[in-house]
């Protein structure tokens, strides 16, 4: 008889959490500081593009973002809805990011368009994350856990 397989819920969550707050600090600084602004804005790029995910798109290098006329618009009420914020905090994030060109409003709802996403700084912070989430993969496979 085995023995079974050692929990590592508690380390796998310390992980987990130093991948996080890593990320949330990228997100913060593409923002000037304005972490919620930076959060609104990472979900409004993720549902342009969400639909792209179910299979491969074509656009699945680090250098080849979806273009502009394959990205969905997203009304602010399903933005605040999938982020569990008030309307009226997600409408002025979103005013605010279209204030200074951070997205656009289209026909349906809000778009951040390719060019914005293909930014110097947004590039070296996909950059970045990447290198964060394969850290985390490193730790979490060097402590054992089971990842299949």
């Amino acid at each position: 008889m085995t023995d079974p397989p050692e929990d590592k819920s508690r380390l796998v969550a310390r992980l987990a959490a130093d991948y996080l707050l890593r990320s949330l600090t990228m997100i913060g600084e593409l923002s000037h500081g304005e972490l919620l602004t930076g959060l609104v804005n990472l979900a409004l790029v993720q549902a342009n593009v969400a639909h792209l995910d179910r299979v491969s798109s074509g656009f699945d290098a680090i250098d080849k973002p979806p273009p502009d006329e394959v990205r969905r618009p997203v009304s602010v009420l399903s933005l605040s809805a999938s982020l569990g914020l008030p309307y009226e905090t997600t409408r002025r994030h979103v005013a605010r990011m279209l204030a200074t060109g951070q997205c656009v409003r289209v026909k349906g709802g809000i778009v951040v368009p390719t060019a914005i996403v293909e930014d110097a700084r947004r590039s070296k912070m996909l950059e970045a994350n990447l290198v964060n989430l394969r850290r985390l993969v490193r730790a979490l496979r060097s402590a054992g856990v089971d990842m299949d």
